[in-house]
């Protein structure tokens, strides 16, 4: 594949899994509600694009790997339903850099479970994350953001444990068989959720409809879905790197929609987390 039109495509994506936060923020459905619906159009969209061969390839997994797919669905669903619980109590860019710390978590993973090699750029990246995290840590907990930005971490710590799952499952199987039995997976589990809670799933009016698919379509299937094709061309943690464009973009957008100007202890931690994972991400060994 031409460089030019691959890095065309990585582009597109992070502008797509930037408009993720702004188009939760427009919804006025319960968090739970909104995970739910965004995994089950995805499963959906994920099953069509997969077509025939995704219906002849689930028939033919192992139960091996139908186990780790329920398991990475579940973690999974723990990520959406905190993170988009964490919009409410902080603001877009702190709830998406802390977010994306899930790049330094899968690092740290695959450390100290995979036994992976640890060099000095990684370790310095990691601790320049970290200064960075506390930096925005201190001043939310000052304005009462502190809390929002617990779940946002949350949130990824849950879903580095899903990429840690999806890297040996993903090796085996095709991207939209995958994208679909995972997405189906964390869909039964937020339906649960929110059938105890009694929340509500149907009586919503059609802009409500429209906000659901587009998380689907845009985060999901060109956002994640462009993400995870790449890795078949370029090597991951130039991808890995690529998510950082999801933490500016939200950053803009919020700024323009929504008016949140940024203070000085989000930029300058904003500027160390960044640093640190391109630092940590770009300097991983190859698997």
């Amino acid at each position: 594949m031409k460089t030019a039109r691959l890095y065309f495509l990585l582009t597109f994506s992070v502008l797509c899994m930037a408009t993720s936060a702004i188009i939760i923020r427009y919804s006025s459905a319960a968090p739970m509600v909104i995970g739910f619906y965004r995994v089950l159009f995805t499963f959906i969209l994920a099953l069509w694009l997969g077509g025939r061969r995704s219906l002849n390839e689930c028939q033919q997994l192992s139960k091996k790997d139908y186990q780790l797919i329920i398991v990475a669905g579940i973690f999974l669903a723990l990520h959406f339903s905190f993170w988009i619980t964490s919009l409410n109590y902080t603001s877009v860019s702190s709830s998406v850099l802390f977010t994306n710390l899930q790049v330094i978590f899968v690092l740290l993973f695959s450390i100290f479970i995979l036994h992976e090699k640890l060099n000095y750029w990684i370790a310095g990246g990691i601790f320049i994350a970290l200064a960075g995290s506390f930096c925005i840590g201190t001043g939310d907990l000052a304005h009462g953001k502190i809390w929002g930005d617990m779940l946002a971490l949350a949130s990824g710590l849950f879903v580095a444990v899903y990429f840690i799952i999806g890297r040996k499952v993903r090796a085996r199987v095709e991207i939209w068989t995958y994208t679909a039995l995972v997405s189906l997976a964390a869909a039964i589990v937020l339906l649960a959720a929110s059938l105890a809670m009694g929340l509500n799933l149907s009586h919503y009016p059609a802009r409500e409809w429209a906000l659901f698919f587009l998380l689907a379509l845009g985060p999901g299937i060109a956002g994640h879905g462009i993400l995870n094709w790449a890795l078949k061309y370029v090597k991951a943690p130039i991808v890995s790197v690529s998510i950082l464009g999801e933490s500016v973009g939200a950053s803009i957008l919020a700024w323009i929609l929504f008016g949140e100007i940024l203070s000085a202890y989000q930029i300058i931690g904003g500027l160390l987390i960044l640093t640190g994972i391109y630092l940590a991400a770009s300097h991983e060994e190859p698997q």
